[in-house]
């Protein structure tokens, strides 16, 4: 009888988890990623052999499944420094960023930076654990930069005495699918 009421127990403990797993599903994100603004923050650095901004911009992402990121083996076509014509190839990096600055008229304009840019990579986020498996994955990027002292007005000369700046951020997955484009509320800088 004690081993009946210990089986039924069990059973009753084992359908209820089962009937709670059930009702838990994983998120519906799309498959190519989403991001938007979260926040920028930025701090002068004065030194002796100079000055500086150091610059963070911290997006949310989510993506379907969970194909985000790169790591040091991914140096293969379509992530190759180079693509199939040997030119620089646009998806060895992941994280596109572009800056902006305000002219005297208020309007905000790219900044060129010619051969330079602040394109880079952020590593796999998805979980070892997960295997080949996708999942849905969401978080928050953080991405630091710095900006030294007087740099802006040798690109730019015309620029006003206080200069702002802000950021157009967008990320790819490993399948190639570009997110959205955000923009950065705006900082000062030198």
């Amino acid at each position: 009888m004690i081993i009946l009421r210990t089986l039924c127990y069990v059973a009753l403990v084992v359908l209820l988890g089962a009937g709670i797993a059930s009702c838990v599903s994983p998120p519906d994100y799309p498959d190519t990623p989403e991001i938007s603004f979260k926040k920028i923050e930025s701090s002068r650095i004065v030194k002796s052999t100079g000055s500086y901004d150091t610059v963070s911009v911290t997006i949310s992402f989510k993506d379907g499944d969970g194909d985000l990121g790169l790591d040091n083996s991914d140096t293969g076509y379509p992530y190759s420094r180079l693509d199939q014509n040997n030119q620089l190839n646009k998806y060895y990096n992941n994280y596109f960023m572009t800056m902006q600055v305000q002219e005297s008229n208020g309007n905000f304009v790219d900044l060129p930076l010619g051969t330079l840019d602040y394109n880079s990579r952020y590593p796999r986020l998805s979980p070892e654990a997960q295997g080949g498996r996708k999942t849905p994955l969401r978080g928050d990027l953080t991405f630091g930069l710095t900006i030294t002292q007087g740099t802006l007005r040798v690109i730019k000369p015309d620029l006003p005495a206080q200069i702002m700046v802000r950021f157009k951020v967008r990320i790819v997955d490993r399948a190639l699918h570009e997110s959205n484009e955000i923009i950065t509320d705006p900082i000062a800088t030198r």
